[in-house]
């Protein structure tokens, strides 16, 4: 896929730290369906919660709850950033860098 036709842009700002956004009308109708999934999850929990459980069947419950979540969450970014153009902000801040040290230079 080329980068122009990548539903998202993934603008990276360190090593750890980015940013995934909708790029077009499909990555947003993409971003649209993600969170829908997150309907039945949260409804399913609510569902759960609603009943009164108690003691160890709660916290069954909300730890299988927190690790779908985290499942959805993880799965969720790792399936935007595959199909993301990645612009990489130390990368340009470097370019500008040089770029500014080769123009004060004397000629």
């Amino acid at each position: 896929m080329r980068d122009e036709d990548k539903p998202f842009i993934l603008t990276r700002y360190g090593r750890w730290s980015f940013k995934i956004a909708p790029r077009n009308g499909e990555g947003w109708r993409q971003t649209v369906v993600w969170m829908a999934l997150l309907a039945p999850i949260t409804g399913g929990f609510a569902w759960f919660a609603s009943g009164q459980p108690e003691g160890s069947t709660f916290h069954i419950g909300l730890a299988l709850y927190l690790i779908v979540m985290f499942a959805w969450g993880t799965g969720g970014m790792m399936w935007m950033k595959a199909r993301a153009e990645v612009v990489d902000i130390e990368e340009l801040l470097k370019l500008k860098r040089e770029a500014d040290r080769k123009a004060r230079r004397p000629k």
